[in-house]
């Protein structure tokens, strides 16, 4: 699968309501994003980060912006959720998933800025992402989180997700959930990246 072009990614941007009422937008990563990603993770408490990224340097090596702005290529995808308009616009979550065509499986990894926890942020876009994950034809969509981490483990639990050890790794945990038989996913218009994604492999 080759990169998608900022063309054809702006399409697939969803709108979900917060409980409060506000607005927050998900859409994929565009290559214009990175200096809004870079003061996104700078701006994560030390917690957070490290929850975010299972315990890994506070700075993030230019590869791994780069990884996440090639979005399509080998079936990886990085997401951004936003709030705000026009200069008051800004970055509140990320996610990163990729696809298993094999195992027909989805892994992630998410995060949600400190100033929105609590308020529905973070469950909204896990929502999204297993929508996203069943638009490309994935059964399965898991995470893994430091053991430590009570705010995933909660998350994963309101969404109906499985535990179970990380192979090889004592210190993570597994969450998993079958998106064929899940009754409460919302999707949106993620649905409508099928025949996109279809074309760009």
């Amino acid at each position: 699968m080759i990169p998608l072009q900022p063309t054809q990614l702006r399409q697939y941007a969803d709108v979900l309501r917060l409980p409060s009422g506000t607005n927050m937008t998900v859409r994929f990563a565009e290559p214009t994003d990175i200096e809004s990603l870079r003061d996104y993770f700078g701006g994560l408490s030390s917690g957070t980060h490290y929850s975010r990224f299972l315990g890994a340097s506070r700075e993030l090596p230019q590869s791994e912006y780069a990884r996440m702005l090639r979005t399509g290529e080998g079936s990886h995808f990085a997401v951004i959720a936003e709030n705000g308009t026009g200069l008051a616009k800004k970055i509140v979550g990320e996610a990163r998933y990729a696809f298993d065509p094999v195992a027909r499986s989805v892994e992630f990894g998410i995060s949600v800025g400190d100033d929105w926890h609590g308020k529905g942020a973070g469950s909204a876009l896990l929502s999204n992402l297993e929508c996203r994950a069943a638009a490309l034809g994935a059964d399965t969509i898991f995470g893994d989180a430091l053991r430590t981490n009570q705010d995933m483990r909660a998350l994963a639990r309101k969404r109906g997700y499985r535990f179970s050890p990380t192979p090889g790794d004592w210190t993570l945990v597994r969450f998993t959930k079958d998106i064929r038989i899940a009754q409460d996913i919302p999707c949106i218009g993620s649905s409508k990246a099928v025949p996109l994604l279809a074309a760009a492999s």
